[in-house]
């Protein structure tokens, strides 16, 4: 299985790690050990990710606050599931992308340092009962309709972006624009 590991802001020195599960048995409770602190980790509904780039700007957005003491919500991978949202209302963006009890295909997001990465990644999927399978198989469980109605992503402007940009646009402007 190869392991998606991805760079973050070099100042920050940190790192994101995406796992992808389908046909996972247990939601609820990695939903639980999630909430209450015993994994430390993003958990998101994978039909709501286009690219894993939509997660790495996300996480890098998370890392930068955290570095400047300026984080929106409570904790890093809260603050993922935060960027990831065009809400502000912070349990909104935690409802909407945040895993249900019932969600079968589910993506993790793992920030941490480079040395730390894999006693933390094995915890984690040894706590998913469901079939790790490459992130490159990300968009077999994509709801492109669904994502187009949250991020508010018209057909004008896929005429001339895709979507993976448009969504990506909206998440790193989050800060400074107001969508209808």
């Amino acid at each position: 299985m190869d392991d998606y590991i991805v760079s973050l802001d070099a100042e920050t020195e940190m790192f994101c790690a995406l796992y992808l599960f389908k046909d996972v048995q247990n939601s609820s409770e990695i939903r639980k050990k999630v909430m209450n602190g015993e994994l430390c980790c993003s958990v998101i509904k994978a039909g709501l990710v286009v690219d894993p780039l939509q997660l790495i700007v996300a996480a890098n957005k998370a890392v930068i606050s955290a570095k400047m003491n300026q984080l929106t919500t409570k904790n890093l991978y809260t603050e993922v599931l935060f960027n990831l949202s065009m809400s502000k209302n912070i349990l909104r963006a935690l409802t909407e992308f945040g895993i249900g009890n019932n969600d079968k295909n589910i993506l993790i997001v793992l920030v941490s340092r480079k040395d730390d990465e894999k006693s933390t990644s094995e915890v984690l999927i040894d706590s998913i009962k469901g079939e790790r399978i490459s992130v490159s198989r990300l968009s077999e469980f994509t709801d492109f309709e669904l994502i187009k109605k949250i991020y508010k992503i018209e057909k004008d402007e896929l005429n001339i972006s895709t979507l993976t940009n448009s969504v990506v646009s909206r998440i790193g402007c989050k800060d400074f624009i107001l969508l209808k």
